[in-house]
């Protein structure tokens, strides 16, 4: 075979591959059409319908009444709403205080410790459970009636006040059975990120006449950032639609005095079949979500400098 007929065969050969390569392409994309049109159906769908009903007075039983922004309106006015709003704001500073800066507190201890594996083990069980099993667990413990702690403590002849049916304090206590569940989590993926972080740049500012705490503000803490992005943005996302452990352990109770935005939703759509108010209070919480998760995405996620 000459030169010329070698050379044409191999550029014949090469533009068959690049086309193979193009029609692969295009075969893949044609593969990729239904998967995106399922998504598009099964996450559109609902946010469209639900939008819809907030704009209705629907009790299940008789056809859908457009009542304007009536419904919205409620969720700011209406006092269990704006109890259940208030409620899971407080949720969402506790887990921010507790069961991320406590964590990340406890994180900064435990990073110089050699036994810290066993601490991590200890910390982490909790988050092996369900919020479920949590509540199930911590409500058997608290209760006033044949708990674990006031059956314990009455044994030393000490009378423990009710926790769980005292308004005051109730969401306080829940917020804490939240820490310790997932306060684990949170403080092991601190530790991973601190652990990554090199040491050359925090031996560098103490040299350089940095205090422990300079040196943990402006070295430490912008090294956390993608790390302390997914916790906060994590936290905040599952508070804001906190249901189960308030649910479980005393169902928003006592009346709707520890109700969140969540359980207020549930309670309005299929206990009272509200459901253009129920539908009203998910368009609420899908829009403080969007807009908590972008705020802090946008704090912490920034490019630097």
């Amino acid at each position: 075979m000459s030169a010329a007929a070698f050379v044409t065969v191999n550029q014949g050969i090469g533009k068959m591959k690049f086309n193979v390569k193009k029609v692969k392409g295009g075969v893949d994309t044609v593969f990729l059409i239904p998967a995106i049109i399922f998504v598009l159906i099964a996450e559109l769908v609902p946010v469209i319908y639900t939008t819809y009903l907030g704009f209705m007075q629907w009790d299940i039983i008789n056809p859908p009444k457009f009542v304007g922004i009536s419904n919205y309106i409620k969720v700011f006015t209406q006092p269990e709403l704006l109890n259940a709003l208030k409620n899971t704001l407080y949720w969402v500073v506790g887990t921010l205080i507790f069961a991320v800066g406590f964590a990340l507190f406890v994180a900064v201890l435990l990073s110089n410790v050699k036994g810290r594996v066993i601490f991590k083990s200890i910390f982490f069980i909790p988050s092996t459970l369900s919020p479920t099993v949590a509540a199930i667990v911590w409500r058997r413990t608290l209760s006033s009636q044949m708990g674990a702690l006031p059956s314990l403590l009455a044994l030393f002849g000490i009378n423990m006040h009710p926790v769980l049916t005292n308004t005051h304090i109730n969401t306080f206590v829940m917020i804490g059975v939240w820490t310790w569940q997932f306060f684990g989590i949170n403080l092991i993926l601190f530790l991973v990120g601190l652990e990554t972080i090199p040491r050359e740049p925090v031996e560098a500012a103490m040299i350089d006449g940095a205090n422990e705490r300079q040196a943990f503000l402006y070295i430490i803490v912008p090294l956390l950032r993608p790390i302390m992005l997914l916790v906060i943005a994590n936290s905040l996302i599952n508070t804001i639609r906190m249901f189960d452990i308030p649910w479980v352990m005393i169902q928003g109770g006592p009346g709707r005095a520890s109700e969140t935005l969540a359980i207020s939703l549930y309670r309005e759509s299929f206990l009272l079949f509200k459901m253009g108010l129920g539908s009203a209070i998910a368009v609420v919480i899908s829009i403080l979500t969007l807009i908590a998760s972008y705020r802090y995405i946008m704090i912490l996620g920034r490019k630097r400098g």
